[in-house]
């Protein structure tokens, strides 16, 4: 089964693909503003990431903090009320911020696909079997029994084992955990080289969670898929992720390998988000029912121009030079960044 052909640039890309021996990701200063009511302001500032192929990584943080905008921005598909004001979106070497609306089109659903924490994305009148097997159809050479075999191959694969019941059924007729299920073959079919997965477990029970994690997991191995899994959760992330990277008020505020930063965690707001995370969890195993921890104090307003650290407020570890001078990213080692003058002090 092949990938059907487009124009020429969208053709390049994916020659560039099979071609790279470097990031499969590399976004470079990204800033991404809004504007609502006659109002601008920076919902993602000068953010810069990259993805291996077959790489697993975490996008961490709280509600707000423009994870999701990062999403849209790499897929293309911001609102009208937001434009990328700087910075560069690198595919396969590809700058995704150059392309034609046309040209993008070739390139989702086959090259990146997205998996919504919502699923209410499905149609309510198409039979879920058909809304999955139109995806393939649109980037694949193949005949519709070819592409229903698939699609049946993939419901089996991430546990949904009455795969000509599911195939036939509309979204109603399933449940939330099944609902989701589907959307994740949605995303899958075309076996992308990167898979944006936004909150992918949040709407399911513990069991479909780890199921899904775990097929992600294995497309990891099998095919070398590359995931981008955001989350506000850092126990979820702890389960797939093979590096993690921290949002605070739309900047990346550090950035390492998973076992490391979760062990010996540097910047202040990572080290409260996972003392919240192993509290709450405490709590859990003792059966006790104590009031969810959490950070005190409030992300800053999008709106207020902040001359210092974003986190200065909330920051145990505040310092006069926080409030007056905002942080650039430090390394720490080759692997390990953080945005903080006490690491860059230390």
């Amino acid at each position: 089964m092949r990938v059907a052909g487009g124009d020429s640039t969208s053709t390049t890309v994916l020659q560039a693909c099979d071609q790279s021996a470097g990031d499969l990701l590399r976004v470079k200063n990204l800033t991404v503003r809004y504007c609502v009511a006659g109002t601008e302001f920076t919902a993602v500032d000068d953010v810069s990431l990259a993805i291996a192929p077959g790489e697993i990584v975490g996008l961490l943080g709280e509600s707000g903090c423009g994870k999701t905008t990062v999403a849209l921005s790499l897929l293309g598909v911001l609102p009208e009320s937001a434009r990328v004001t700087a910075g560069s979106v690198l595919f396969c070497r590809q700058d995704l911020l150059s392309l034609k609306e046309s040209q993008l089109r070739r390139l989702r659903g086959a090259q990146i696909s997205v998996i919504y924490q919502d699923s209410s994305v499905l149609n309510p009148v198409i039979r879920v079997g058909d809304q999955v097997c139109e995806v393939l159809r649109a980037h694949a050479t193949c005949s519709l029994g070819e592409a229903r075999d698939k699609v049946r191959s993939v419901f089996t694969s991430i546990g949904l084992t009455e795969s000509e019941r599911i195939y036939q059924a509309y979204p109603h007729q399933l449940s939330g955990g099944q609902r989701q299920r589907i959307a994740i073959a949605q995303a899958l079919i075309c076996s992308p080289r990167l898979v944006i997965a936004d909150e992918p477990t949040a709407s399911v029970d513990p069991d479909t969670a780890e199921e899904i994690l775990d097929y992600m997991r294995r497309m990891k191995e099998a095919y070398g898929t590359s995931f981008l899994v955001i989350s506000h959760d850092p126990d979820a992330l702890a389960a797939v992720a093979d590096r993690i990277i921290v949002m605070y008020a739309g900047q990346i505020v550090e950035d390492g390998p998973l076992s490391e930063l979760y062990s010996q965690p540097l910047h202040p707001y990572t080290q409260a988000l996972l003392q919240c995370s192993l509290n709450r969890k405490k709590s859990q195993e003792a059966g006790r029912r104590e009031p969810l921890p959490f950070i005190p104090g409030n992300s800053p307003d999008p709106l207020e121009v902040i001359p210092g650290c974003s986190f200065a407020s909330r920051c145990v570890h505040r310092m006069q030079i926080c409030d007056t001078h905002r942080p650039e990213t430090f390394e720490t080692s080759s692997s390990r960044s953080v945005r903080c003058f006490k690491c860059e002090a230390s």
